[in-house]
């Protein structure tokens, strides 16, 4: 697993305990004590099992229930203080820890700037076929929101910076870095192909006569492609690389004999559906040729000669006399 997906699942985590802990918060202002923190005397205290909801500010008006089964209420009460009881330590450690590092980028005058956070936040979308997607993937597996990936990547930025705030890494070390792993700086080859998927040879013979006929390849992929991962996009793969694992062999090997806008016969594929593709393009993409490669280099390597990020964190809450008081309790 990649560090920057293992700290996006943490960072998941942390950002649905951040909910939770705003849901609690705004139960707490809205349901204010009782005047003179008592109950009137005809009447028990609400709990999580009583069927009436309990009452808000100690009059006879009834709160709303947060849920219900059988008759049963959940008040408000009751689940503010199950939220605590379940995530409010959770919550607190994250608080410290965001807090100790934001107190040390300051005292070392690090500034974290727009920029950079819109950067960090474009390395986190390679792989993903374009920014939406790639921000719907986070908010589905990890309930984060475009905002709370910026805060999270502002804080990863700030940890990093001062975890390797000391540490120099010059061009010679970048440049013997890469004669060291050559292999992992080579050019890379990419192709980027249309693709119309169907069930039987003969609608794919009806495909090749629909193009033959003028019609565009992009509109006829929408109308018939079975792709479900291409059709919408008119059947366009996106640039992939010349021997990406996941294309099937036999597609790749079709391409390869192609020249950039050449049509295929229909092609048998190995799930035993049938397959016409077009050749939008080919390329060959140097990593070195981005500046941002070096750079991004650099930071790794400065973060590997670093001590843990968690050593960090753990260093800093000691530094700022960090304390848990729901911990203590």
């Amino acid at each position: 697993m990649s560090r920057e997906k293992l700290l996006w699942g943490i960072s998941g985590g942390l950002a649905m305990l951040a909910a939770v802990l705003a849901v609690l918060l705004a139960y707490s202002y809205a349901s204010p004590p009782a005047a003179g923190g008592e109950t009137p005397p005809d009447e028990p205290p609400p709990t999580a099992g009583t069927p009436a909801p309990g009452t808000r500010d100690g009059t006879d008006a009834p709160t709303s229930p947060v849920a219900q089964a059988g008759g049963v209420a959940l008040n408000e009460e009751a689940f503010a203080s199950g939220l605590r009881e379940t995530f409010g330590d959770e919550y607190v450690q994250q608080w410290l820890r965001r807090t100790v590092v934001q107190l040390e980028a300051q005292a070392l005058g690090i500034d974290i700037s727009r920029g950079e956070i819109d950067e960090e936040l474009n390395r986190m979308q390679v792989g993903y076929q374009s920014e939406s997607e790639f921000y719907r993937v986070m908010r589905e597996q990890l309930g984060m929101t475009p905002q709370e990936l910026r805060d999270d990547a502002l804080y990863r930025l700030m940890l990093e910076a001062i975890a390797t705030y000391r540490i120099t890494v010059t061009d010679a070390d970048v440049e013997a870095y890469i004669e060291e792993n050559a292999d992992l700086f080579a050019p890379e080859r990419e192709i980027r192909y249309a693709q119309i998927v169907v069930d039987t040879r003969e609608q794919a013979g009806r495909v090749l006569e629909e193009l033959g006929n003028g019609v565009e390849f992009g509109l006829l992929a929408k109308d018939v492609s079975l792709d479900e991962a291409t059709a919408a996009a008119g059947g366009d793969s996106g640039w992939v690389s010349a021997d990406d694992p996941f294309i099937l062999e036999e597609l790749l090997e079709r391409l390869s004999t192609m020249a950039v806008g050449d049509v295929s016969e229909p092609l048998r594929l190995s799930d035993g559906r049938w397959a016409v593709v077009t050749l939008l393009g080919r390329r060959t993409i140097d990593p070195l040729d981005d500046s941002s490669v070096r750079e991004e280099l650099r930071r790794e390597l400065a973060l590997s000669k670093a001590p843990s990020l968690f050593d960090v964190e753990a260093a800093l809450l000691k530094k700022y006399n960090a304390v848990d008081f729901l911990d203590a309790d």
